[in-house]
């Protein structure tokens, strides 16, 4: 087989990547930390989005020769596990009846792609390993999957485990082609078919997997799933039915059940055009639901980031009303209130004044010693004690009021939840340091020498934490047990002293700058809980100018994976021939592959068309085999030709004529046949190649068996083909065939040998 076609990257090319890459980073950095309404689907949007960016849409753009990944994905117990063991014929993967049981994904693909997705791949964060260790992708090999195929066991969608839905989700995320799996008894939960959903909004390639079917229950089952997948744009999805059977002693489902499914996986690989469309359209959906996922992301992140502007105004003025509160409560002499009275009281009447005074006049005398430098200090600790005080309540008053501010603003009560309504830890500290420090301040401004700078600079911090023109004691202290009478002009000499005035006035400025810087601290533990929650304010338009770039040079992909066996146009396109005309002989083909592939030539699997050839509309998967007979009524018209921006791959496998969705008896081989000739006779279609050598002249077949004719009306609710495996009957082939975008349809292709005999037998 041949792989994907390289990459003919070229400057649009690089630009959608770069555009990729810079969405990446801008979404890295929306916050959603507000419960804000809304929020949490835009989280899980930019999560999504992210990893797809670096799981699937980066990895498959930078290496498009990667090999498709096709990922089993469903609810739990439905037996995904069971069918990859069984579709590579090894228990690769652990199933049982214990949940979950597949904790690490497996990745299995064939040798010749075993160093691709050993070293590379999608999800290329996730380590690899052969041996399935937690947190890693356990990559396989095995002769059993196609070439140029992957299939990835995943977790349950539904796992009680968190850590295993979330990878789940990324693995469905980084799939080409989601096999959805499911059972007759849960095929109707909710979890998988939001993801299911999700993926049709995606654009995604899915095909749907029931099991554990019982065979009396079947036609009513399908019927019903049918209609679920209509419902939710689903119609074109393969639909393939496996009935309740015995595990075989291996514990793998037996051969034949899954011979429908293992013949489509085949067909695929056997096409690169068919691979090419699978990653295409996967891809292509992929880039263009990314504008509209932004736009979600983008206005969640603004109403983030104008709910925290307002939080943050909240904590400016809060915290502006604290520093102005803090600032009157010094000037009206509330530090001198208290304790600190009696300790200087005591102070000033045992000759702390005449100190002061000798200090003054530059006096040796006024060096405080002994029981005043004590009486001195006392005064000192009790100011750093009331400045402690007062700040530690306003910084109280200030957080308690800025919490129930936040609780009734917008998106504040998450904010409010990770606040404390109480001064922090360290205001305390952090008021004491300011106050000695400020002690230290006044000190160093009076430049004495000697020891009278302690008392030349006493009357300086008493009057800062005076109000403005009190004096600081009464006429009468106690002191000693006796009453000391303090004159007022001695009082009046040292505290209206122009000069102690302009110091006191000067080391007031000093203290509210100090206890400002300390009040801005506990501001700053309310804003950097804003800043670790508030997106910045040019990211709204970085993700939309990201998401504009990539809308413009996301047309690349349909030259990036272009059909390999696509030649450029070299004239007009024939229109199409009446229905009644007869069939255009064909070249020779080569003999079908096993299982009823065909390998397309060499030269045809070749043709690359130019960038600017116009590209064909993708042929059905699973369609006649270059060489093959194909009717006049498949030719499309001219206007079918044209490239569409999106093109739906329809992967449906083709039920042969003589199976009808709803009931078919296969009691009687004979029965069946006449009607299937009569029907042919009636409405000629496609012809059925049931012989080892292709048919050259479609009019004229050699073959002696009736050509099974499909009887049904055209299509017009994209319904699912049902594909039966009854364990008493051989399954259907399926043939997977994509619709073209404008035009008439194409006709069904032809059937091999094999599938022309098992349409005889198909299963209620």
């Amino acid at each position: 087989m041949r792989a994907l076609p390289a990459a003919r990257a070229g400057s649009d090319a690089d630009r959608l990547i770069a555009a990729l890459e810079a969405l990446r980073s801008a979404v890295g950095e929306v916050r959603f930390g507000l419960p804000l309404r809304g929020g949490d689907d835009a989280a899980r949007t930019a999560t999504s989005l992210a990893n797809q960016i670096d799981d699937y849409l980066l990895p498959r753009l930078t290496r498009p020769d990667t090999p498709p990944l096709l990922v089993i994905g469903g609810s739990t117990g439905g037996g995904k596990s069971t069918l990859l063991n069984t579709l590579v014929s090894a228990p690769v993967s652990p199933a049982g009846v214990l949940r979950p049981t597949t904790r690490s994904p497996v990745l299995v693909c064939h040798p010749d792609d075993y160093g691709t997705f050993l070293v590379g791949g999608p999800l290329p964060s996730l380590p690899r390993s052969p041996d399935g260790a937690p947190g890693t992708l356990r990559v396989l090999e095995s002769d059993e999957v196609p070439p140029g195929l992957a299939l990835v066991d995943a977790p349950d969608v539904d796992s009680v485990e968190a850590e295993n839905r979330r990878l789940a989700v990324r693995l469905l995320d980084a799939a080409d082609l989601w096999i959805f799996v499911t059972t007759a008894a849960r095929y109707a939960d909710a979890v998988p078919w939001d993801l299911l959903r999700s993926a049709v909004a995606r654009g995604a390639s899915i095909a749907v997997v029931l099991s554990r079917v019982n065979h009396l229950a079947h036609a009513t089952v399908s019927t019903h799933l049918r209609e679920l997948l209509r419902a939710e744009g689903l119609g074109a999805a393969p639909l393939f039915v496996i009935e309740q059977v015995t595990l075989e002693e291996d514990g793998l489902l037996p051969d034949r059940v899954l011979r429908s499914l293992r013949m489509w996986t085949g067909r695929i690989s056997a096409s690169p055009k068919q691979r090419v469309g699978i990653v295409r359209q996967t891809l292509t959906g992929a880039l263009q639901t990314i504008s509209d996922r932004v736009d979600v992301v983008a206005d969640a992140t603004k109403a983030q980031r104008e709910a925290a502007v307002t939080l943050r105004e909240h904590v400016r003025q809060v915290f502006a009303s604290a520093d102005s509160r803090l600032s009157e409560a010094v000037a009206d002499g509330v530090l001198f209130r208290g304790d600190i009275v009696g300790r200087w009281q005591e102070y000033a009447g045992n000759g702390g004044l005449v100190a002061i005074l000798e200090a003054r006049a530059g006096s040796r005398t006024g060096v405080l010693t002994g029981q005043p430098s004590i009486r001195a200090a006392r005064v000192r600790a009790g100011l750093v004690g009331g400045v402690v005080r007062l700040f530690t309540s306003i910084a109280d008053e200030a957080a308690s009021e800025l919490v129930a501010a936040w609780r009734t603003s917008p998106g504040g009560a998450g904010a409010a939840e990770s606040a404390s309504d109480r001064a922090s830890a360290e205001a305390a500290k952090n008021a004491e340091d300011a106050a000695r420090a400020w002690l230290d301040d006044v000190d160093a401004s009076v430049a004495r020498a000697d020891g009278s700078m302690r008392a030349a600079a006493m009357p300086v911090v008493v009057a800062a934490a005076l109000q403005d023109g009190a004096l600081p004691v009464g006429r009468e202290v106690d002191v000693a047990g006796g009453t000391v009478t303090l004159s007022a002009e001695l009082l009046a000499d040292v505290f209206e002293d122009d000069d102690v005035r302009t110091a006191a006035r000067t080391a007031r400025t000093g203290l509210l700058d100090r206890l400002g810087a300390a009040l801005r601290a506990e501001e700053h533990r309310f804003t950097a809980l804003l800043d670790a929650l508030e997106p910045s304010a040019a990211l709204t338009d970085r993700l939309r100018d990201a998401a504009r770039a990539v809308d413009r040079h996301r047309g690349v992909v349909s030259t990036l994976f272009a059909d390999p066996e696509q030649a450029p146009a070299s004239g007009p396109v024939s229109p199409p021939a009446p229905a009644s005309a007869s069939p255009a002989p064909a070249a020779e083909a080569k003999p079908p592959a096993a299982g009823g592939a065909t390998t397309p030539s060499a030269p045809a699997a070749a043709a690359m068309p130019s960038a600017a050839a116009p590209v064909a509309a993708v042929p059905p998967v699973g369609a006649a085999p270059p060489g093959a007979v194909v009717p006049p009524a498949a030719v499309v018209p001219p206007a079918a030709v044209v490239p569409q921006p999106a093109v739906t791959l329809d992967l449906r496998p083709t039920v042969p004529s003589t199976a009808v969705p709803s009931a078919v008896s296969d009691a009687d081989d004979a029965a069946t046949e006449a009607e299937a000739a009569a029907a042919a006779s009636a409405e000629p279609s496609g012809p059925v190649d049931d012989r080892p050598e292709a048919v050259n002249d479609a009019a004229d077949p050699v073959d002696d068996k009736p050509k099974p004719v499909d009887e049904r009306p055209e299509p017009v609710d994209g319904a699912p083909t049902e594909v039966a495996a009854a364990t008493n009957v051989e399954p259907v082939t399926p043939d997977v065939a994509e619709p073209t975008p404008t035009g008439p349809e194409a006709d069904s292709p032809a059937l091999t040998a094999d599938e022309a005999d098992d349409s005889r037998e198909v299963s209620r």
